[in-house]
């Protein structure tokens, strides 16, 4: 299985609370000690609640991937 938010192949996964979303995310151990989020949930949680609510994880890049721009927050 993939981790949902570096998407690599782990032998361990588990499942975690998002911290945005009331949904469990399926994360490896480096993904959940860095209290990373996918940054499909990251855009969609900004557009949903507001940038306020996903500030953080894009000031820290919280995420992997390429940056998320206030672009893919607003529209």
């Amino acid at each position: 299985m993939l981790c949902y938010s570096c998407g690599k192949q782990k032998h361990r996964l588990t499942p975690i609370k998002s911290s945005l979303f009331d949904i469990n995310l399926i994360m490896c151990d480096a993904c959940i000690e860095g209290k990373y989020e996918p940054r499909w949930a990251i855009i969609l949680g900004g557009r949903q609640y507001g940038p306020d609510k996903v500030r953080d994880y894009i000031v820290k890049r919280r995420y992997h991937g390429k940056d998320i721009t206030a672009n893919e927050i607003i529209i």
